[in-house]
């Protein structure tokens, strides 16, 4: 399955950049299910802001992501994750 990208939920499976170029987007929030316990990941963006989540031992939590900001586009997902990451995006 790819990373999904036509809602305002994107959906990240795998690791990549955004197909937006040099957009900025706005990061509200998120959760990443499914993950593996020293799961890694990672967002960074064109202006070097980089954000990173480790998956808890506890293989049945989830990890939530709060508010960001605005990011400047590519941004780029990386590290080494299972799972979904579900990232909410604001409009204002």
């Amino acid at each position: 399955m790819p990373n999904t990208y036509n809602t305002r939920i994107w959906s990240i499976v795998t690791a990549g950049e955004t197909p937006f170029g040099t957009a900025n987007v706005k990061i509200k929030g998120g959760v990443w299910t499914g993950g593996h316990a020293a799961d890694t990941f990672t967002i960074t963006d064109v202006s070097g802001n980089v954000y990173t989540w480790t998956y808890p031992a506890n293989a049945d939590s989830d990890v939530g992501f709060q508010e960001l900001g605005w990011l400047s586009g590519p941004i780029t997902f990386g590290g080494s994750f299972n799972g979904e990451i579900n990232l909410y995006l604001g409009s204002k």
